[in-house]
């Protein structure tokens, strides 16, 4: 009570009384029923509209100052950075179906080893072209013919029809679903039988200016370097699905031996693969609607041949997290277009091919006619 008047006193004391009593009146009140509902809130948040000050129907300028700003901003926004050449070890082979695959690892640095399946054809005579084929959500070996999904084995079919086919392990998949699980109390996973989906790999990676869809790009150069020392090819054909469908749009726009581009289950517009669509994040490029869209990139690629692919049934709905055929295909096509054109690229370089009744997943024969 020392340095304390009576006066103090009471009014803390009173104070303390009236604070209890409320809380005791509360308490008996309070429930699940009490706490505010989502559906007493109004949840419909959009973003404006992305300004994309680098598309090319933004712009007034010629196709070949146009590619040389959108390719540098591009480099910047998924972080991209030519990659050194690195040298690979075959760990084994075995044969199936009359093609020989071949088991390689890659040293990419001390604390980095990339698998990649080599697929050689029967009577294989020194092809100077190969193809880059390229998973999505999934693993690389669904391309090898050990089990079927959306994939259809579309890496082996290609082998088969005689092509030089390269199926890389994609970061964040298979045996590469955790980049740091050789390292002890750390998780950089994104889908793979780790801890949930928390995606470490995509956001570790941003928290350092980098991108999981940039890093892979600069993977897929690095394979194709290693193709053309150890095989002699001077031309690549990019194919991929859903995500590998984002790579095979994108690598080519950082590649001089991409020929053609299969393009399969990908290429709407990004503003709608998240919210609308439900997509997991591999693709994700901060700040990307704010200068270009898929469209764009793709359009770096001209004049180079490019087939966009689309199941008739792969479209939005509450089953469905890929929805690739959705209402931004067609306005992406005809931009498309537009800039393939000012490049004065055939009217017939850029295609799109709808397989009826299908759903997310490879057509096979579209794929083996377009490349043959």
């Amino acid at each position: 009570m020392q340095g304390v008047t009576r006066r103090e006193f009471i009014g803390a004391a009173t104070l303390g009384s009236m604070a209890a009593s409320v809380m005791a009146a509360a308490q008996p009140d309070l429930s699940e029923e009490f706490l505010v509902k989502p559906d007493e809130l109004t949840l419909r948040l959009r973003r404006e509209p992305g300004k994309r000050r680098l598309s090319y129907h933004n712009l007034s300028s010629s196709y070949g100052q146009w590619s040389g700003m959108c390719r540098t901003k591009l480099t910047e926004l998924i972080g991209y950075h030519r990659p050194k050449r690195c040298r690979a070890e075959r760990l084994r082979t075995c044969r199936t179906d009359g093609v020989a695959i071949e088991a390689w690892a890659m040293r990419v640095s001390d604390s980095l080893t990339l698998p990649a399946y080599l697929l050689v054809p029967r009577g294989d005579s020194a092809t100077r072209h190969a193809v880059m084929a390229i998973h999505g959500h999934g693993e690389v070996e669904a391309l090898l013919g050990l089990y079927d999904d959306y994939h259809h084995v579309f890496g082996l079919e290609l082998a088969k029809a005689g092509h030089l086919v390269l199926c890389p392990a994609l970061r964040g998949f298979g045996p590469l679903y955790d980049m740091a699980v050789s390292d002890p109390g750390r998780t950089l996973d994104y889908w793979g039988p780790s801890r949930g989906h928390q995606f470490t790999l995509v956001t570790d990676a941003f928290l350092f200016g980098q991108t999981v869809i940039g890093e892979t790009v600069a993977d897929l150069i690095r394979w194709e370097d290693w193709l053309a020392r150890e095989r002699g090819v001077r031309s690549v054909d990019a194919v991929g699905i859903s995500y590998g469908g984002d790579l095979a749009i994108t690598y080519p726009a950082f590649s001089r031996r991409v020929r053609r581009i299969y393009c399969s289950g990908s290429m709407g517009s990004f503003s709608g693969i998240f919210a609308r669509c439900y997509n997991a994040p591999a693709h994700c490029v901060p700040h990307v609607l704010q200068w270009m869209d898929r469209s764009d990139i793709a359009g770096l690629s001209a004049p180079r041949p490019i087939r966009l692919h689309y199941g008739e049934l792969d479209t939005p709905g509450p089953d469905n997290a890929s929805a690739a055929y959705n209402e931004t295909v067609e306005p992406a096509l005809a931009e498309l277009r537009a800039i393939y054109a000012a490049a004065g690229a055939p009217r017939d370089a850029v295609s799109m091919h709808v397989t009826p009744g299908a759903a997310h997943e490879m057509d096979i024969a579209d794929l083996v006619e377009f490349l043959a």
